[in-house]
């Protein structure tokens, strides 16, 4: 939810409460989800991609709210949970990094005091991260069956050329593609119907490519094209409408 909006002050954001961590998608790194974690491997500016995440700054606009570094190794890698949900996340500069375990038993090494300006497991949930996260609407499982799986894929790319999603700001196929006009990006809705707009990169079709691909797609998805702008990926009775390059205003 956090990745795909950004605080713009545009309806339904304009008191800025919803927190957003766009800016976490402007570094490179390779996503590679797991049974029960994302792994998200980071080999440049690794502690400068975490504070996009989380931050003991006062101002907790740009982090998940309720997301806390369960261990830390300064320049190898940080173990991320969800407070709320118990997920798990962890954010490393290469493949081979220290497990929980390893840093608890001091294998990688003592931890430097720089790993406190992210809020551990002792730090609870505040009232205001409470707040933000009351505000984002339920939705059905299989809207957060389509919103996942856009998260797993982040960087993933079709062996064919057919598709890429380029981490939401680049096209790893070097296609000429139109980008929108005003930057930006909003996810937003309630129960199964739910709107993703935004005007830069990917193609909604790449979009469209990834979730309904036959080996790593959502089954049981399926696209409709209503325009050149708006795509929809179906899931059951749920909608996750796409629409690209223009506002809601514009249509």
């Amino acid at each position: 939810m956090h990745l795909f909006n950004e605080n713009n002050g545009k309806p339904p954001f304009s008191d800025a409460e919803l927190h957003s961590a766009r800016a976490f998608l402007s570094y490179t790194m390779t996503v590679s989800p797991r049974y029960d974690e994302l792994l998200c491997i980071v080999p440049g500016a690794l502690e400068n991609a975490l504070s996009r995440l989380s931050s003991s700054s006062s101002d907790p606009r740009h982090r998940v709210p309720g997301l806390r570094v369960a261990a830390s190794a300064p320049y190898q890698a940080y173990h991320l949970v969800d407070l709320v949900t118990g997920g798990r996340m962890t954010l490393a500069r290469q493949s081979a990094y220290p497990s929980i375990a390893d840093i608890r038993s001091g294998k990688p090494g003592k931890s430097s005091s720089w790993a406190r300006e992210w809020p551990g497991l002792d730090v609870a949930i505040s009232p205001v991260e409470r707040a933000v996260r009351a505000r984002i609407p339920a939705m059905t499982e299989e809207i957060e069956a389509l919103l996942a799986a856009l998260v797993a894929c982040l960087d993933a790319r079709d062996p064919a050329g057919e598709w890429a999603l380029g981490l939401w700001w680049t096209d790893p196929l070097r296609r000429s593609i139109t980008a929108g006009h005003d930057g930006g990006i909003s996810l937003w809705g309630s129960g199964g119907r739910w709107e993703l707009a935004w005007t830069e990169h990917p193609d909604p079709d790449d979009i469209v490519g990834c979730l309904t691909d036959p080996h790593i797609g959502v089954p049981g998805a399926a696209a409709v094209r209503l325009s050149a702008h708006v795509r929809e990926i179906r899931l059951g009775s749920s909608v996750l409408t796409l629409r690209y390059g223009v506002s809601r205003a514009d249509g």
